[in-house]
């Protein structure tokens, strides 16, 4: 059997070894390229991110930095807007229709504000007189100018600029403070801009139970925005803010007398040469004063002098003492500083305080008319009490002649006092329970009040219930006569029970006025100690144009808490005889005075001595008289002040980002 041939095998194909090598080190160099390609792309990107995040933070930057700068720009111009208001003063003589008129203005009102008819007897928080609008333009230049022109203009603004200037800062949350806007040249090239919002609002004019009127404002936190822009869009925006929405006052009000532990017109004694002037009387080493002190008199004659026994010695005044005199006399060789004597501060060469006049407003005060509202005053009296044709008589009630007192409650429209015809044997006040009562002596008939609740009165005549009264007494008592006489000792005028218990109610706050003298008799003490928290209970006892004395009982001290106040020329506080012994033994009776003495010209108190003559003084000061707390209708000074309460406008600093 034949076998075929085998055909031989196909040789393999082979590349050679030099051409693998050369294409692998090609894919290995593309491979390669491509890994640079993407790592530089990577690496252009973050460099460009970088880039633009630094661009960014810069912008970022500016944009805080000129935020910061612009509400620090703002705090400055809002706190020296602060120092202007400071300088609000009224001038003196400004009558108290002006004050009312302008108030209107700032309430938006055609005319004069109205009070309400019986002040010392609203709430604590007082009564609303008006809420502001809000206007703009010439009518906002008219609501602010009753501020604005009792204020000084800085030096370099014009009119215009000055009353732009109190639109802008009384637009409340709206008002501009700072704006700027300027072109950069930084990483993002644009504009800057900033602008500081922030300012005052009127919130309210209110009137509150011591007759003060308060402007109540409202300073708004300051916000700083700043804005760069660039190419068309925002790079960057900050905000921050400072400070918070904070109650603030401007108190305007006639300072009533009873804000001073001693006020004297002439610290001398009562003379018969033509200028009524006596001896001089001093401060010495045993007096000290917690309270204010104001001296009017002239240098050499009528000012107070100083006695000391050391340079270190001398009297003390713990709260500020003013005197129109310009410099301090001594009447001995020691001669302490002033800063060792008035450790409260202390003001010489200031104007005189004038005394007032009359007492007008104390009687109208029986009727329930507000002062001011009266053109005559006698007239109005008889108009209400139905009292002209009277020489005596005890008014509380609306009436006429032929039936006074017919009316069921006191004074015109449900709110008075009483109001006294002729002179007054004893004016006793006392305490029935928790509540006032007040006896007036006249001749053979005697008037009791006796309060019975917060508005009511059982009103009695020699003992026989006469009338019960609803309605609002308001704490003014006015006799048009004299109270008492000066003897006996210990009785015949004003005075308490004379048990040794407390004769002021808690809650009673009143005044005792006459037209001629008052004679003091016995102790008189308040049911709250002034060192009570919160205690209101207060009394004024102020004579028209007679002496305010004291003949207590004789051997012993007499304890007073009240304001005194003797007004006309010649009068003043002192005792009875003060030249004369009060006792049998070696010590001399005190009179122990919690509150203060107005006086035109000293009386003479007492003279020292083992015993001593007539009283020996025991003044402490009743601080509760400078922190607001007033006898119902006391006299007030003249002249309105302003007492805004800035220190720094934007106070609390309380500095903050804000989001965007």
């Amino acid at each position: 059997m034949n076998t075929p041939a085998r055909r031989p095998t196909p040789a393999a194909h082979t590349t050679p070894f030099s051409t693998v090598q050369g294409m692998s080190t090609l894919i290995t160099v593309l491979g390669a390229c491509l890994v640079i390609a993407v790592l530089l792309s990577m690496t252009a990107t973050v460099i460009l991110g970088n880039q633009r995040g630094v661009a960014d933070n810069r912008a970022a930057l500016e944009a805080q930095y000129a935020a910061e700068s612009s509400l620090a720009r703002a705090q400055a111009t809002a706190d020296a807007f602060a120092d202007v208001l400071n300088t609000i003063q009224i001038a003196k003589g400004t009558q108290q229709d002006e004050i009312l008129t302008g108030l209107g203005a700032v309430c938006g009102m055609p005319g004069k504000v109205t009070l309400p008819a019986n002040v010392p007897n609203l709430p604590p928080a007082g009564n609303k007189l008006c809420t502001p609008p809000g206007l703009s333009g010439a009518a906002k230049d008219n609501q602010l100018a009753f501020l604005r022109d009792r204020t000084k203009i800085p030096p370099g603004l014009t009119n215009a600029q000055w009353k732009a200037q109190w639109r802008n800062m009384f637009s409340g949350s709206d008002g501009v403070l700072v704006t700027t806007s300027a072109s950069t040249q930084g990483t993002a090239s644009g504009t800057l801009t900033t602008e500081v919002r922030g300012g005052l609002s009127i919130q309210g004019v209110t009137i509150t139970p011591d007759n003060k009127v308060r402007l109540v404002l409202q300073s708004t936190p300051l916000v700083s925005t700043a804005t760069l822009q660039s190419g068309g869009r925002i790079v960057a925006q900050r905000r921050y803010s400072s400070g918070g929405l904070t109650t603030r006052e401007i108190v305007i009000s006639q300072p009533p007398f009873s804000q001073y532990q001693y006020f004297v017109n002439r610290r001398t004694l009562p003379g018969t040469t033509a200028t009524g002037n006596g001896g001089r009387l001093v401060f010495w080493d045993e007096d000290t004063f917690e309270g204010r002190v104001h001296a009017n008199g002239t240098n050499g004659s009528t000012a107070p002098v100083f006695w000391a026994s050391a340079a270190n010695r001398g009297p003390r005044f713990l709260g500020k003492y003013t005197s129109t005199s310009a410099t301090l006399e001594y009447s001995t060789a020691a001669r302490p500083t002033a800063d060792t004597m008035f450790q409260g501060g202390y003001q010489l060469g200031v104007d005189a305080i004038d005394l007032p006049t009359n007492a007008n407003d104390q009687r109208l005060a029986t009727t329930g008319i507000q002062p001011g509202n009266c053109p005559n005053t006698a007239a109005c009296l008889n108009t209400v009490f139905g009292s002209g044709p009277a020489t005596s008589g005890v008014f509380y009630a609306p009436g006429t002649a032929a039936t006074p007192n017919s009316g069921g409650s006191f004074g015109q429209s449900g709110t008075g006092g009483i109001f006294v015809k002729g002179n007054v044997d004893n004016l006793t006040l006392s305490k029935t329970g928790n509540f006032q009562r007040i006896e007036i002596v006249q001749g053979g008939k005697t008037t009791r009040f006796e309060q019975t609740g917060a508005n009511s009165w059982n009103v009695y005549e020699n003992g026989v219930l006469k009338k019960t009264m609803s309605g609002t007494f308001n704490g003014m008592v006015y006799v048009d006569g004299n109270i008492g006489s000066q003897s006996p000792a210990g009785n015949g005028g004003l005075k308490g029970d004379g048990t040794g218990a407390p004769d002021i109610a808690a809650s009673s706050q009143l005044t005792v006025a006459a037209t001629g003298d008052i004679f003091i008799k016995d102790d008189i003490t308040y049911t709250d100690a002034p060192s009570v928290p919160d205690s209101k209970n207060v009394l004024g006892v102020y004579s028209e144009k007679g002496n305010v004395k004291v003949n207590g009982p004789l051997n012993r001290d007499i304890t007073i808490n009240g304001t005194l106040m003797a007004a006309t020329t010649g009068k003043g506080f002192g005792t009875v005889d003060y030249t004369t012994s009060r006792t049998t033994g070696p010590t001399t009776p005190k009179i122990n005075l919690t509150g203060g003495i107005i006086e035109e010209q000293s009386q003479g108190v007492g003279q020292v001595g083992t015993p001593g003559r007539g009283y020996s003084r025991n003044f402490k000061w009743d601080p509760r008289l400078s922190s607001g707390l007033t006898p119902p209708f006391f006299p007030t000074q003249g002249s309105y002040e302003a007492a805004p309460d800035f220190t720094e406008l934007t106070m609390p600093r309380t500095f903050r980002a804000e989001g965007m």
